[in-house]
């Protein structure tokens, strides 16, 4: 469970399972750290139009997922809800669409003052407004503030057309794609999550306990690749993420031993750097440099052999427990050839730009 972080669903409380960026953090720290992630790396639609604040840190991570959704579904509302025709019978006073002559004669042959008709009516009652109905209802209980309260019974409102659906994950995954129904992607997916963690019908699944967990190897590999992507960007540096166009060995024209680096960067073609992430806290060692575990240099070596780059770099989150580390650059012994350099950088995931804590990312001076 450590190397994972969200929200486990324990049936009348909700588990926060929030990750640890340092030794001496304390929640909001790493809740922020963690929110910071997942919008860096676009796991989840989160704070699109703003940052990650002290206020949204000393909240629950259910609570700032929630006002995330109803941002989504307040932007929908105010732009205006998809719309589809339906067909209707119904019996009028005046005629509206075809007469249903059967129906007519059958049930109310003797009522002029009835007509039976069968007509198309423009209605948000479409499985995509059923699906966002369905988890404003199920956050109803989980609600923490009275402004949030007020706030999801006016959005509710504005979705009252709209049946409200018992499996409405099972809506989801039936969607048919629709380019009308593009701007509604964040809110669907805000309300698949939410619905997955929090909807009573899935508890009489295979799993005991839902939840909304992400892996955070893989989050904090994506931010990273996102944060660097447009920072080289203008350096006319390309970012190539989990490259698989090298191996250790070709026998017979078939490539065996497949390497997939995080990130390699090219310039021109020619490569500039090859960096992996490690969601690992890392101490200095009594030469006082960081020194990462030998399983993450053999890794790091075996890019080398393969690649024939000079620049290697090890990226972990930065802690407290490094400020004073000496810089952590490391030679690599390589038969045949000079020593590549693998280069410790330790980055701050509690700051929204993810700068550098200890170590440089040299390629981002423009000297490589």
């Amino acid at each position: 469970m450590s190397q994972f972080a969200g929200l486990v669903n324990l049936g009348s409380r909700v588990l926060e399972v929030l990750p640890k960026v340092g030794i001496s953090s304390d929640a909001p720290t790493d809740r922020g750290a963690f929110l910071r992630l997942l919008h860096a790396a676009k796991r989840v639609p989160i704070h699109s139009r703003g940052a990650v604040g002290h206020s949204v840190e000393r909240r629950t991570l259910l609570g700032v997922f929630i006002s995330a959704f109803l941002d989504e579904v307040a932007l929908l509302a105010r732009g205006g809800l998809l719309r589809q025709y339906k067909s209707l019978n119904d019996d009028l006073r005046v005629v509206r669409g075809r007469l249903q002559v059967p129906r007519q004669a059958a049930v109310h042959g003797m009522r002029p003052d009835v007509i039976s008709c069968r007509f198309d009516e423009l209605s948000i009652d479409n499985p995509r407004n059923q699906v966002l109905r369905a988890a404003m209802a199920v956050v109803r209980p989980w609600i923490e503030s009275v402004h949030a309260a007020r706030r999801l019974t006016e959005l509710s409102a504005a979705f009252d057309g709209a049946g409200l659906v018992r499996d409405a994950v099972a809506l989801i995954d039936g969607l048919p794609p629709d380019r009308r129904a593009l701007r509604y992607q964040a809110a669907i997916r805000w309300a698949e999550l939410i619905l997955r963690l929090l909807s009573p019908n899935l508890r009489s699944g295979g799993s005991a306990a839902p939840e909304m967990l992400f892996d955070m190897n893989r989050l904090f590999e994506a931010a990273i690749a996102a944060n660097l992507k447009e920072r080289v960007r203008p350096l006319g540096i390309d970012l190539a993420v989990q490259d698989t166009s090298h191996e250790l060995e070709e026998r017979d024209s078939h490539p065996a031993f497949k390497l997939k680096p995080d990130m390699v960067l090219r310039r021109n073609d020619s490569l500039a750097a090859i960096a992996d992430t490690k969601w690992t806290a890392v101490a200095p060692g009594r030469s006082g440099r960081i020194e990462p575990e030998a399983s993450h240099v053999y890794q790091m070596n075996a890019y080398a052999s393969a690649f024939g780059c000079e620049d290697f770099y090890l990226i972990y989150p930065w802690n407290p427990s490094i400020d004073s580390a000496a810089p952590s650059v490391f030679h690599l012994k390589r038969r045949g050839g000079a020593p590549v350099r693998l280069n410790v950088v330790c980055v701050d995931v509690g700051s929204d730009d993810f700068p550098a804590r200890h170590g440089s990312f040299y390629f981002l001076d423009g000297s490589v």
